[in-house]
């Protein structure tokens, strides 16, 4: 893989848990991939997990070009942490010795936002086109999936604890992330939402915290599994609306506009609350299999983002 002379831009998919986060950065990965950019997408799940919930068992062969660009790995804050403790110990058995201790493992569970420090500063290390063993590995975009709001929000504010309430190299560390993350020209921040009442209500309040307290404003926001009539104009929608009202009652048709209607309101409460470009990714159907479902999001998703990464 080649060096790049410049850092990986870092887009973070965000947002309540079941939305569809680690499937749309799949896609968007898979997107940039066939698109000839080198891309790594960081899971919040265990690799084996992550492939229960979506195969991707038929990308090698459906787009051979694409998946020598296309990385998808999970960060283990315990390894992380891990690995700085035998690079600290020379001693193989002393290593092993203090890692497999209660007290070191007890340290781990308990400290406040160690594993988080630990995942940040990884992520940041991958961002900047770093290996764990020090060699530079040239990604053009590393996307981040992350685990649900509350958790994320969490891992986020874990650096800013740090630089507050700490002193020396942690502090240091704490700043050096809370930089980094709060740099538009690195960073994109793209929450995922479905367009139901409770995801909408926890998305406004998570880019509320984003913008006021963590200074980390969202570049876009992306509707999941939308009606197809929501990308159409209002007068469309008000004039389907009056010809099933003047046809008399078709309860199927009628279900798709109230449905409609409910999404309409609800992306027309989210433009107001998060006045950013509104991505709108609709509902697929059909498919045959998951890599189908990817290829197909792949270009939903990619080019209403073009703009926007």
């Amino acid at each position: 893989m080649g060096v790049s002379s410049a850092p990986s831009p870092l887009v973070i998919l965000c947002g309540k848990g079941g939305v569809g986060k680690s499937t749309l950065s799949l896609a968007l990965g898979l997107w940039h991939a066939k698109a000839g950019r080198s891309v790594l997408v960081v899971s919040s799940h265990p690799l084996p997990e992550l492939a229960v919930a979506v195969s991707l068992s038929g990308l090698k062969e459906s787009y051979p070009d694409a998946i020598v660009r296309f990385f998808v790995v999970h960060i283990d804050p315990r390894e992380i942490l891990g690995s700085k403790v035998r690079q600290q110990i020379p001693s193989d058995f002393l290593a092993r010795t203090v890692l497999s201790s209660k007290l070191y493992q007890n340290l781990v569970e308990i400290a406040p936002g160690l594993k988080e420090l630990a995942f940040l500063s990884r992520l940041r290390q991958l961002a900047d086109g770093k290996s764990h063993d020090g060699e530079t590995r040239a990604y053009d975009l590393v996307i981040w999936d992350t685990p649900a709001t509350g958790h994320f929000l969490q891992t986020l504010k874990v650096s800013r604890n740090f630089d507050t309430y700490l002193s020396g190299p942690f502090a240091i560390l704490g700043r050096e992330l809370i930089h980094f993350l709060s740099d538009p020209a690195r960073v994109r921040i793209l929450p995922v939402t479905t367009l139901e009442e409770m995801s909408v209500d926890e998305t406004l309040e998570m880019c509320g915290e984003l913008r006021n307290e963590l200074g980390m404003p969202p570049s876009a926001l992306i509707c999941n599994l939308a009606s197809p009539l929501l990308s159409a104009p209002e007068e469309v929608y008000l004039k389907l609306r009056s010809e099933l009202e003047a046809s008399g009652s078709n309860p199927t048709w009628r279900f798709v506009l109230d449905r409609h209607a409910i999404e309409r309101q609800l992306s027309r409460k989210l433009r107001e609350g998060v006045p950013v470009t509104q991505c709108i990714v609709e509902r697929v159907p059909r498919w045959g299999s998951d890599t189908e479902l990817l290829d197909i999001l792949a270009d939903k998703l990619g080019n209403s983002l073009s703009g926007v990464l």
